[in-house]
This record gives structure tokens, sequence and C-alpha cells, in this order.
């Protein structure tokens, strides 16, 4: 199987402004105006680390003019995913979101058709009447737990949507599937922290993140790589990737 492939390329962005894309396999991902516009090599530096940020892990770039201007390749060795990576999920797994708000958990849930979803804003809704009404966050994670226990004893494949950055709240969620007996598998999504502050400030103002919440979510996901998840208990862990 071949290795996912990143192209990081300066570009004109529009009008006067400059910057940089990343590409994945040839598919867009984001841009980002000029970082250092005095120092090119500043620039290329800090260019990289962002393109690092929405991989989600150290690259090692090549440089090249082959064919066109100057660009950076790099060739990620973890299996940068898309839906088509529920095919390989076995019936009555516990398939669990990480990822901060904004970073397209729910996007990816209904685009996949993902047929059974417990997703924490929904039972906030339902019980507060307020997706975003966090007052209601403790009685809506008891109705997820309640869920959580009639579908794995069912053996229903069931996709948690909630953020699930925190270690410890991922550690009862795999303690839970063992219990059942349950294969458990993580999607992580993390897009660029620009981008989920992009897609929160977008949402309506009772769904919006407080930003340094936001911000705090984000490093707890880039902390979370498929090898932590995996020595977390996962069955498996996959990068999700979410273009723009």
């Amino acid at each position: 199987m071949s290795l996912p492939r990143y192209v990081l390329a300066p570009t004109h962005l529009t009008g006067d402004v400059f910057g940089w894309q990343l590409n994945r396999d040839g598919r867009f991902l984001d841009c980002h105006e000029t970082f250092v516009p005095e120092d090119f090599d500043r620039d290329v530096e800090a260019a990289m680390d962002w393109a690092e940020q929405i991989i989600g892990t150290r690259q090692d770039w090549r440089h090249t003019r082959e064919g066109g201007p100057d660009r950076w390749i790099a060739a990620d060795g973890r299996a940068a995913a898309g839906a088509d990576v529920l095919r390989s999920i076995e019936p009555g797994t516990l398939v669990v979101a990480v990822g901060p708000g904004a970073s397209g958990k729910s996007t990816f849930a209904a685009e996949a058709g993902i047929v059974t979803v417990v997703c924490l804003d929904s039972l906030r809704e339902q019980i507060g009447g307020d997706a975003g009404d966090q007052a209601v966050t403790p009685a809506a994670v008891v109705e997820q737990n309640i869920l959580l226990e009639k579908h794995l004893s069912e053996g229903t494949t069931l996709y948690l949507d909630s953020t699930n950055v925190e270690a410890r709240v991922r550690a009862e969620l795999v303690e839970r599937a063992r219990r059942h007996g349950r294969p458990v598998v993580a999607l992580r999504f993390l897009p660029h922290l620009d981008t989920c502050r992009a897609r929160n400030s977008a949402r309506p103002p009772n769904r919006q993140v407080p930003g340094d919440v936001l911000a705090w979510q984000h490093s707890l996901a880039l902390a979370a790589t498929p090898k932590a998840l995996l020595a977390e208990g996962f069955t498996a862990a996959h990068d999700i990737v979410t273009p723009l």
C-alpha cells in the first residue's frame, strides 16, 4: 500500500496575498498566508510546522523543483483515511471520534451514512432544548452512558460523536467496550486550529466553543496520536483527513 503523499508549496492565494497550500494525494487540505515574509528560509520552516500540525506528526520533507516551482514533499507512514476506513470495522465495534470542536466529526458521520450515532450535542438538545447548553452536560453524559451500555450489549456498531480529547474519558470508553467484549476503534479528527476556529465562528452562537477551550481541545487531540491511542487500549486508531 502506498503512503499518503503530502505536497507543501508557496502559492498566490488571492489579490496581493501570497502564502502556502497543503495537498494530500492531489486533494486540497488547507492554505495559510505567508508566515515570515521578510525571510524565505524562516517562512519555509514555519510553513512546515503549520503543515505538520494538520498532518499530526513530524515529516521528512524533500525539496524539489522537478516539473515545476519550489515545493516540499513528504510521505507519511501513518494511514490517514476517509470514510472508506469504516469498511474494515468489525460489526459490534464502538467507534470513538476524537477531535476538538468544529473538526468535522458530525459531518463525517452524516456523509459516511453511519446508522447508529450517539451525539452529546443531540442529547443536550433533547434534555434541555439547547445543544450548546453546557449546564445539562452531566445529564447528557448519563444518558450517553445508558445508550452505550444498550448498544454494546446488543452488539450494535456505534459511532460516539463527542470530543473525547481527554485521556481519562477515553479510558472509560475502552474499559466499557472491553467489559462487553467489543472492539473499540478511535478516529482522530485534527484539522489545523485556524480551520477549527473558522468553522466554529460560522456556527450559531449557542453552538460556538470558547476560543481558549477550542485551543485546549486541539492541543489534547494533537497529543492523541494513533500510536498513543493504541497504547491506551484501542483496537485500532486512524487519522481522518477532512479538507476545507
